[in-house]
């Protein structure tokens, strides 16, 4: 039997998968990192630091961990308003293929499809290329978990 829904793309959803894309990325990691080092020197060497140098310092550390999240959610939320999240999205996963449609608009695909599954607790991230990804939260679908595990083992078997 077949797991169908619905999901009309909200900005929490939208946003927490644009954050989580950036930031698994090595790009995020290495910004991350500098992040926290600029917080670790301002504590540890606070004296040894010139007025500019500690400005510097600061700025560096709220750039990854506030000013890049603050835009990124911004992103989502104009995205969020674009075209393509106007309207819901109808899923129906079934033993062997799934399918996607949007108003007149239906693809089929297979799970080997999917270059990139990630199965969180309360949302799934169905990456069909390296840059864009349906995603599911656990409040569109009645049976999340079933269909975790129908995911999990479509890929397995491809």
């Amino acid at each position: 039997m077949p797991i169908e829904f619905e999901v009309k793309m909200d900005a929490k959803s939208l946003s927490g998968f644009v954050l989580y894309h950036n930031y698994v990325r090595p790009g995020g990691l290495i910004g991350l990192l500098l992040s926290v080092a600029a917080i670790v020197a301002l504590i540890i060497r606070w004296d040894s630091w010139t007025g500019m140098q500690r400005c510097l310092l600061i700025v560096l550390a709220l750039l990854f961990l506030v000013f890049q999240p603050l835009m990124l959610m911004k992103k989502a939320h104009t995205q969020l308003q674009s075209g393509a999240f106007l309207f819901p999205m109808s899923y129906s996963f079934g033993e062997e293929t799934f399918s996607i449609a949007q108003g007149e608009n239906k693809e089929d695909f297979v799970y080997a499809d999917i270059r990139k599954a990630v199965l969180h607790k309360n949302v799934i991230y169905l990456y069909m290329t390296a840059v864009s990804a349906f995603i599911i939260p656990r409040g569109a679908c009645e049976e999340f978990d079933r269909l975790k595990e129908l995911v999990k083992e479509g890929r397995r078997t491809r």
